[in-house]
């Protein structure tokens, strides 16, 4: 069997120092902390399981809004994952206590496929139609790989009946498929990036990947739970997007009705 190694991503060194404190990820064998953004690191800058992303050779966090794709890069660009399968994952999450095993039992199975812990519906309106990553991430993978991810969403959905994506970006897979996508998504950071919507639009773009190169996805349900603390406040503008959406839908059809009957 091979051996997991378990990357959290963290911004803010004294919620690391209360994770440590509280042991909060001693549940799993092999982790550390990679620690994004440009904040004080002073506290944990002794500590041997933290990585700190912008000390790195390899590093883009003036991008802060690519959130979790930071310490993706970071973590292929300057080879620090040491083991054949890799779980990436938030500081506010909470995991199982099978969370390892199974990740690993799953990977052993199909190793190259991204394994998702919160499964979540492609047909909802937050997938792509309302969510402000969709038009950063239509714009740049039309412009960079000449690829419409609205057609090729419905496509795959017609030929596979597979309507579910794993939303956010916890995701545990083989460093083979990590790095295709790192390098698959590096093009298109200089359009992305100037969305603020990119972090929602990189959480996206792994199905998008999965669905061009034919990549299966499992998912692990029960296994993790995210809080989704918003730290970049992204959300906030997600729910006014949304809000708007179906205000135009309601628009819409109000005077769709008031035509019909003449009011």
């Amino acid at each position: 069997m091979k051996t997991l190694e378990t990357f959290i991503t963290i911004h803010d060194q004294d919620i690391l120092l209360e994770c440590e404190k509280n042991k909060k990820f001693k549940i799993v064998s092999n982790y550390k902390y990679i620690f994004v953004g440009l904040r004080d690191t002073s506290k944990i800058k002794h500590l041997n399981n933290v990585i700190i992303a912008n000390e790195l050779p390899y590093n883009i966090e003036q991008h802060r809004l690519l959130v979790a794709y930071t310490a993706w890069y970071a973590l292929i660009k300057n080879k620090l994952i040491k083991q054949p399968y890799v779980a990436l994952i938030h500081y506010d999450t909470f995991i199982n206590k099978n969370f390892e095993d199974k990740t690993i039992e799953l990977l052993d199975k199909n190793p190259d496929q991204f394994l998702g812990y919160i499964p979540y519906s492609m047909l909802s309106e937050d997938f792509l139609t309302s969510n402000i990553g969709a038009e950063p991430l239509y714009d740049s993978v039309n412009s960079i790989y000449h690829i419409n991810i609205y057609n090729l969403i419905n496509n795959y959905i017609k030929k596979t009946n597979d309507t579910f994506w794993q939303s956010s970006d916890h995701i545990a897979t083989s460093v083979k498929t990590l790095t295709n996508f790192v390098e698959w998504f590096e093009p298109l950071i200089n359009n992305i990036v100037k969305y603020n919507g990119c972090g929602h639009a990189f959480e996206r773009s792994i199905k998008i990947f999965s669905i061009i190169n034919y990549l299966s996805n499992d998912y692990l349900q029960g296994m993790l739970e995210h809080r989704q603390l918003d730290s970049h406040a992204t959300q906030q503008n997600a729910l006014k997007n949304k809000e708007n959406f179906f205000r135009k839908k309601i628009k819409s059809f109000l005077n769709k009705v008031k035509n019909t009957f003449n009011l």
